[in-house]
């Protein structure tokens, strides 16, 4: 047992997640989490065992490791939200308002579409429902809580403006990397099977995984940076760079396949007829992915 009756908090977390792979000097990293979220939110009242336990369940088996790179501060702000905490909210608000700011702004920046995703940011995030609990409690300290809550921002906002989109018969996504109409044989390709060719792209936007997707979102939509995405998701930029061609590659032969289904082609007499459309498809990819490495 610990100082005043508190148990040991090592003993604690392997309790929480028995068989994790546990540093020696678990109880010295354990005592710093404390130390640092109590000085980074003073007026929380933090229970020291009940935020150790739900690090033992959000770091991972290799123990180490998860720590090493573990937001430890942002959780606490997190599970402090998640628990109703007085304050924990506002708190919250403050750190993450700049960075929901900037991801809708990156969409559209309507005053309008800002309130009407934070109101429903706020509703998915901290209340939930009988159907989806509250989303803060999915948080696991793997990243910045701002990233995480702008990420969440940001989608809610592209939702929102793809629906308006999908009324008015277009694709904020598709629309940006169809290439533009700066060429006489790409325009009279576009003019002659636009309507193919469309809804080619959409099909294969909408046939990717949900994360796929979102990457070609903060590339082409949001122009993030690589290394932000990787800071996003817990990697470094070159499983980015790896991750955003992979997903072009298969947009780009998704998109090849589906017009040849619908115009009834081989793949070769299609790659005759718009090889030049094809590649500005490809190149207009290619160049928004470039120019996302130098940031947004």
């Amino acid at each position: 047992m610990a100082e005043g009756g508190e148990p040991d908090l090592a003993r604690l977390f392997i309790r929480e997640r028995p068989g994790a792979r546990v540093p020696p000097d678990l109880e010295l990293r354990l005592r710093e989490i404390l130390v640092r979220t109590a000085a980074a939110w003073p007026g929380l009242p933090i229970g020291g065992a009940r935020l150790i336990s739900r690090i033992a369940r959000a770091v991972g088996d290799d123990v180490a490791v998860g720590l090493a790179d573990f937001y430890a501060e942002d959780f606490a702000l997190a599970a402090a939200c998640a628990d109703g905490l007085p304050g924990a909210l506002a708190l919250c608000d403050k750190l993450c308002a700049g960075a929901i700011a900037a991801a809708v702004a990156r969409v559209d920046r309507s005053p309008d579409l800002r309130d009407e995703v934070r109101q429903i940011l706020w509703q998915r995030i901290f209340v939930g429902s009988a159907a989806q609990p509250a989303r803060i409690q999915s948080y696991a300290g793997r990243g910045p809580l701002a990233g995480w809550v702008a990420v969440a921002a940001q989608r809610i906002a592209l939702d929102l403006r793809r629906e308006e989109a999908r009324a008015s018969g277009g694709d904020p996504v598709a629309d940006q990397v169809l290439p533009a109409d700066d060429h006489p044989e790409i325009d009279y390709l576009r003019t002659r099977y636009k309507t193919e060719f469309e809804a080619a792209v959409r099909s294969a936007l909408s046939g990717l995984p949900d994360r796929d997707r979102l990457l070609l979102r903060l590339t082409i939509v949001s122009g993030l940076s690589h290394e932000q995405i990787g800071n996003i998701y817990g990697v470094n930029q070159s499983t980015v760079s790896r991750w955003i061609s992979r997903v072009r590659e298969q947009v780009l032969e998704a998109t090849e396949r589906e017009i040849c289904g619908r115009l009834r082609m081989q793949p070769s007499e299609f790659r005759s007829l718009a090889g030049i459309l094809v590649s500005r498809l490809d190149l207009s990819i290619s160049r928004v992915l470039a120019a996302s490495d130098s940031g947004p």
